[in-house]
């Protein structure tokens, strides 16, 4: 089990590792119109209700972190986010073309964060939602 500080740090590393696939995943998703909410679900152990499709199994790859993705409305339905949370979610929504929805499942925490596909635009915002 990652310790508090080290999960993010270790997730941060993994999704710098996968961005240039996750943001083309997020682009198709976007382009086929599918959702404008494209949300990746980052795990490193396994999901009691796993959500999404997997789209890169850490123990593949030789990283820590699995990723599933799956689209906004996914959580609204499952009321992980309730309707009435929803729009100030969508209010703090970032674009998805420079960053990527994270949910990040541990056993101990789940939380949403944003991080920018490129890391060197200065514009990131890797702090918890």
């Amino acid at each position: 089990m990652l310790g508090d500080l080290h999960w993010l740090e270790s997730v941060e590393s993994d999704l710098r590792y996968y961005a240039d696939y996750l943001r083309g995943l997020s682009r198709e998703l976007l382009d086929t119109g599918i959702s404008k909410y494209p949300v990746f679900v980052a795990y490193h152990e396994h999901m009691p209700t796993p959500m999404g499709r997997p789209v890169l199994i850490h123990q593949h790859l030789d990283t820590h972190w699995s990723v599933n993705l799956t689209v906004m409305e996914d959580f609204v339905s499952r009321e992980i986010v309730t309707r009435a949370a929803f729009p100030e979610f969508r209010n703090s929504w970032k674009d998805p073309e420079f960053f990527m929805c994270v949910f990040v499942y541990t056993p101990s925490k789940c939380v949403f964060l944003y991080m920018p596909y490129d890391p060197l635009s200065g514009e990131g915002d890797e702090n918890p939602v």
